[in-house]
């Protein structure tokens, strides 16, 4: 969708979704858990919820959680009502201006369960679940949802319903209760190769889209990089 630049509403506008800032000591139990799920599900149920989809990943994951798989093919639909106003901005050739769905930083926190914890010495961030910059990093992120992925994030789900327990905490480092981005990429290491592989699969990836679209005669096209991979979208 095109659109001018001073059409594009305030982001004022649209309602926050966050679970917000908590004092020290903060010791969730599973019920702040659940908290957390019921506002993602209603998040999900308005309409920019698509750019959960696109994000991919772990937030892809979560998003299908809140609605199942049933509503993987609306995501094939197009755009949502909320992608001008809230949506990313792109631009395409001869400066031509478009929107798509898009996660706001605030908002990617909020999916992965996110508190800032008001410390003495400064703010220290906690997620349910692991936030980009841990699941980039993770030898869990290898391009694409995989089934050891799944086992994960299913036995991540188990240990949540079971509570806090210092003995699993001791043997396989989660704490189940939610974690600073260093103790996820500790939880998160399994084969550290696999972050380097992914690094070099993107470049690659970007470098022949790139030179692709150039030689193309199906033009204008839009190289999107998401969180999870190149998207190639014509115009």
């Amino acid at each position: 969708m095109s659109v001018a630049p001073n059409q594009r509403r305030l982001l004022s506008e649209l309602r926050t979704y966050t679970l917000g800032h908590r004092r020290p000591p903060f010791n969730p139990v599973y019920a702040d858990y659940i908290v957390y799920e019921q506002l993602r599900h209603e998040f999900m149920n308005c309409p920019r919820a698509r750019a959960a989809f696109l994000h991919g990943g772990l937030i892809w994951r979560l998003a299908l959680h809140s609605l199942g798989f049933n509503h993987l093919p609306s995501v094939l639909d197009g755009i949502s009502t909320e992608a001008v106003p809230f949506g990313e901005l792109l631009i395409g050739d001869g400066g031509q201006t478009y929107y798509d769905d898009g996660l706001s930083e605030e908002e990617v926190d909020f999916m992965c369960g996110t508190y800032c914890i008001d410390l003495r010495d400064g703010p220290e961030i906690v997620s349910w679940w692991p936030r980009p910059n841990a699941w980039n990093a993770s030898g869990l992120n290898v391009g694409f949802w995989s089934a050891r992925c799944e086992d994960w994030f299913q036995g991540r789900l188990s240990n949540l319903r079971e509570g806090v327990s210092r003995m699993r905490h001791s043997l396989i480092k989660d704490a189940n209760g939610p974690m600073t981005s260093t103790q996820w990429k500790c939880s998160l290491k399994f084969q550290p190769a696999t972050n380097k592989i992914m690094r070099n699969v993107s470049a690659a990836s970007y470098d022949f889209m790139t030179r692709a679209s150039s030689k193309s005669s199906l033009t204008p096209f839009l190289i999107h990089t998401y969180k999870f991979g190149v998207v190639w979208t014509q115009t």
